[in-house]
């Protein structure tokens, strides 16, 4: 069973290991340098940073942290344990920051993708997301809310 929840203290180490799984290779070959955990830590700690959980069966398997950033929803975070990638967990998480944009009223939502990361560069694609600039060696993606709320409508 599916369950998404607000972050609570003790979900920490495990979202953090995950995020170090996931990104380490992927900032090491954008930028150069070793992942660090504090930007993590401190996003998890802000009070305007949205953090929820996606567990299956009682067991951590991803994570999305959010902001409102000016007009749009920000994806601070999007994780998911790599043995669960490809399975819909993604999408199911990229629909719930979508509601998010609708109930927040929001013009959409934008999240930064590394240059280098071309799997979640091909994901973000199918959802409708689309690069708006690139800022060194991360892509700005964005999906409006009038897409969202006609891609909802329609479903």
């Amino acid at each position: 069973m599916l369950r998404l929840r607000p972050i609570v203290r003790a979900d920490i180490p495990s979202l953090v290991v995950m995020t170090r799984e996931n990104m380490s290779s992927i900032v090491r070959r954008s930028w150069g340098i070793e992942w660090t955990d504090e930007p993590l830590l401190e996003w998890f700690a802000d009070k305007d940073v949205e953090t929820m959980v996606l567990e299956e069966d009682g067991d951590i398997i991803g994570y999305f942290s959010i902001e409102v950033l000016d007009s749009y929803l920000f994806i601070m975070s999007i994780q998911l344990r790599p043995d669960k990638q490809g399975k819909g967990y993604g999408r199911t998480m990229m629909r719930e920051i979508e509601a998010s944009v609708l109930e927040k009223g929001t013009e959409g939502v934008e999240l930064c993708v590394q240059e280098c990361n071309e799997k979640a560069l091909a994901f973000y694609s199918t959802l409708g997301y689309r690069k708006v600039c690139r800022r060194g060696n991360n892509f700005l993606l964005r999906k409006s809310a009038e897409q969202i709320r006609s891609e909802t409508a329609s479903q």
